[in-house]
């Protein structure tokens, strides 16, 4: 049994965490399905979403007849902006919470340092 969390990205591509060949670096769970691998490849050959919809659509079904992991929880991103910051928007995973930057405004055109 172990416990971790990661922040992803906007890509729903889990090969890292799930690839046999990524066993022992980002794969953690030591699991290793072939047709899980083939779909990945699949997945990452294009950028149609319809398709990728598809093959996602596969993955998930392999990962419900063979739970690799169980998911315990979910823990949240927390993000805070200072008063009289406008148009911030944190994206939906920590290490993107600067998704919109250059839409972001402040009064007085001068934003609050932390103090």
């Amino acid at each position: 049994m172990a416990e971790w969390a990661s922040s992803y990205s906007y890509d729903p591509n889990d090969a890292a965490n799930f690839s046999c060949d990524q066993i022992g670096k980002d794969n953690f769970n030591w699991y290793c399905n072939p047709k899980l691998d083939d779909l990945f490849a699949q997945e990452q050959a294009t950028a149609d979403p319809t398709v990728r919809q598809k093959v996602f659509d596969q993955i998930h079904q392999i990962m419900l007849t063979d739970y690799p992991v169980v998911f315990m929880f979910s823990p949240n991103d927390i993000s805070i902006s200072k008063k009289g910051t406008h148009n911030y928007e944190p994206g939906p995973f920590g290490a993107t919470e600067t998704v919109n930057v250059w839409q972001w405004w402040c009064d007085g055109g001068h934003c609050p340092s932390a103090s």
